[in-house]
């Protein structure tokens, strides 16, 4: 879930988020963050903000890191 700690996500990383989802929903996701972007030069063509990504899925970033920490502390053996 890199896309969680990097500022920039790619056509992958969102197809990663939305667990394997077909590329066309990656894409679709994809294009309508670069619609919210609205850069007029887009100076980054194969990516968009992650913080965008989160909004267009509606998916609360802060639970989805709180999620991805617990799930690490599992792995680990620790208790949550």
């Amino acid at each position: 879930m890199k896309i969680l700690f990097q500022p920039y996500a790619t056509k992958r990383d969102i197809q990663e988020l939305m667990g394997g989802a077909r590329w066309e929903s990656a894409a679709k996701v994809f294009s309508e963050c670069k619609k919210l972007e609205q850069d007029p030069f887009d100076i980054r063509p194969t990516r968009v903000p992650s913080h965008l990504v989160f909004k267009v899925l509606g998916i609360d970033y802060d639970f989805t890191l709180h999620q991805y920490e617990q799930s690490l502390k599992l792995q680990k053996g620790d208790k949550p």
